[in-house]
């Protein structure tokens, strides 16, 4: 698998992953989200995981869950000092 969106539901934030390579040839798996802050910011969180083949990064996302997306979604709000805002 190379693509998923994972939609929370409690905030309905989409989580989306992108398996890739970098510029260095490296597989990798972009893992992204786009939220609205309780400023009224839409600010993209993003954070990239590097794999050592291309069967990994599939595994990966193909096994990521709405658990995985949860805590990535916490993490980098806390990370960044973000809070969600109304939906």
């Amino acid at each position: 698998m190379n693509f998923k969106i994972i939609t929370i539901p409690e905030t309905q934030t989409e989580v989306c992953l992108h398996r890739d390579r970098n510029e260095e040839g490296e597989e990798i798996v972009r893992i992204t989200a786009l939220v609205i802050s309780l400023t009224g910011t839409e600010p993209m969180l993003e954070t990239v995981v590097r794999f050592a083949d291309t069967w990994s990064a599939q595994f990966f996302v193909n096994d990521y869950s709405e658990a995985s997306a949860k805590g990535f979604l916490r993490q980098s709000l806390e990370e960044q000092g973000i809070r969600l805002g109304e939906n």
